[in-house]
């Protein structure tokens, strides 16, 4: 069994991993599952559609950088 490399981020849930990840060789499979932030748990937050975002802390609609924008 090999590691992975310590350069690659680990599997992530935000949208921009989900649409990124290959499912059955297909890009952008349907994600049946609401994604959230991994820190405030609320689904407008920045960081739930890319990890790379701050947390904000906030279900506000228009959001800098969140797909709900």
């Amino acid at each position: 069994m090999s590691n992975p490399e310590p350069d690659k981020t680990p599997a992530c849930d935000c949208h921009r991993c989900v649409s990124e990840r290959p499912a059955n060789g297909l890009r952008g499979i349907m994600y049946c599952r609401m994604i959230t932030c991994p820190d405030c748990g609320n689904k407008r937050c920045p960081k739930a559609s890319d990890h790379r975002l701050h947390c904000t802390n906030s279900n506000e609609p228009g959001q800098k950088g969140s797909v709900y924008a």
